[in-house]
């Protein structure tokens, strides 16, 4: 049982769960470290991008480099190339998978149209 409070009481959700389910709150992958298999940081996870259609996470948009989080580069990474390692509380990226299939982006608006734009295309069109 999940309970939020929301005023003066509480919204409560039954979520049932098979044994050996690991759920995530999406909330709690934001702003979480991105490392790569030999545990370089990579960059740290801004945004989810979800299949309106499917309900399935497609893309985590990714800053990588930068100061401080001042000059970074924003890529669209899919999220076949990311393992959630929710006892550490970070992601593992497929390096190659994430060079092969990243999309630059630029500010955040701009950036949901052009993955969502992509994500329609059939795969022989995409940039």
């Amino acid at each position: 049982m999940v309970g939020k409070k929301r005023g003066h009481g509480t919204i409560a959700a039954g979520v049932e769960t098979k044994e050996g389910d690991c759920l995530l709150d999406v909330k709690d992958l934001i702003a979480t470290r991105v490392h790569d298999a030999d545990g370089r940081f990579i960059g740290r996870i801004e945004d989810i991008v979800i299949d309106a259609r499917s309900g399935c996470i497609r893309h985590a948009v990714l800053v990588v480099g930068g100061i401080l989080g001042i000059g970074g580069t924003r890529l669209a990474v899919t999220w076949r190339a990311l393992t959630p390692d929710a006892n550490a509380r970070r992601c593992i990226v497929d390096r190659t998978l994430m060079h092969l299939t990243a999309i630059p982006l630029a500010g955040r608006a701009a950036a949901r149209r052009k993955v969502i734009a992509n994500a329609t295309l059939p795969a022989h069109v995409r940039e």
